[in-house]
C-alpha cells in the first residue's frame, strides 16, 4: 500500500542522502593522477601535432619559388607564419592551464618546477620571435623582400621550435615516464 500524499503544510522530513563528497579508497590518488597526466599528455601530443603541421606548412611556403612571385610567396609566407603564432598561442594557453601536463608534473613532482618554468619561458620566447618576424616580414614596397633572408630566419625557429619539442619530451618522459612521440598515441 501507497505511503498517502503528504500535506503541503505537513512538515519536511529528511531522508538521510549519500555523502556529496565521495572518498577514495587509497588506491584511488594514484589511479586518479593517472588518469589527470594521460589527459594533459593526450592533449599536449594533440596541441604538438597542430604546431608540427603549421610549421610543415610554414616550411612548405618557404620552399615555393619566390623569383618573379615574390608578392604571392610572400602572402603564402605571411599566412603559415600567423598560422604558427596562433598554434604556438594555442600551446602556450593549454600549458597555462591548472590541468595542463606541464602544471601536473609541477604539481606532483616539484623537483621539476624549475625546468618546467624554462620550457614555458622557452614556448613563450618563440612566440615572442615568431611574431617578431611576422613584423619583420610585413611587405613594405619601399624596402625590397629577400626571400633568402627570410628563409635563413624563419630557419632558425624551425630549429629552436624543434629544439624545444625535443627538451619538452625528455622532461616528461624523465618526470612521469610518458613517451609524448609514442606512436601509439597518435
Amino acid at each position: 500500500m501507497a505511503p498517502p500524499n503528504p500535506s503541503p503544510l505537513a512538515p519536511l522530513t529528511r531522508t538521510p542522502l549519500l555523502p556529496l563528497v565521495k572518498t577514495r579508497p587509497e588506491s584511488q590518488p594514484q589511479l586518479s593522477r593517472s588518469v589527470d597526466l594521460a589527459i594533459a599528455a593526450d592533449a599536449t601530443r594533440a596541441q604538438r601535432r597542430a604546431s608540427l603541421h603549421a610549421l610543415h606548412v610554414l616550411e612548405y611556403a618557404l620552399a615555393a619559388p619566390a623569383p618573379r612571385r615574390q608578392r604571392t610567396w610572400l602572402h603564402r609566407v605571411t599566412v603559415a607564419v600567423e598560422a604558427l603564432a596562433a598554434a604556438l598561442d594555442n600551446e602556450i594557453h593549454l600549458a597555462d592551464q591548472s590541468f595542463g601536463l606541464f602544471s601536473e608534473i609541477a604539481a606532483s613532482e616539484p623537483r621539476y618546477t624549475p625546468h618546467v618554468a624554462q620550457l614555458r619561458q622557452e614556448r613563450l620566447d618563440l612566440r615572442i620571435a615568431v611574431a617578431s618576424l611576422r613584423e619583420q616580414i610585413e611587405p613594405d614596397a619601399e624596402k625590397p623582400t629577400d626571400p633568402a633572408d627570410i628563409r635563413d630566419r624563419l630557419a632558425k625557429v624551425a630549429q629552436r621550435y624543434r629544439a624545444y619539442c625535443a627538451r619538452e619530451s625528455d622532461l616528461v618522459y624523465d618526470a612521469v615516464d610518458i613517451n609524448l612521440n609514442d606512436e601509439a598515441h597518435p
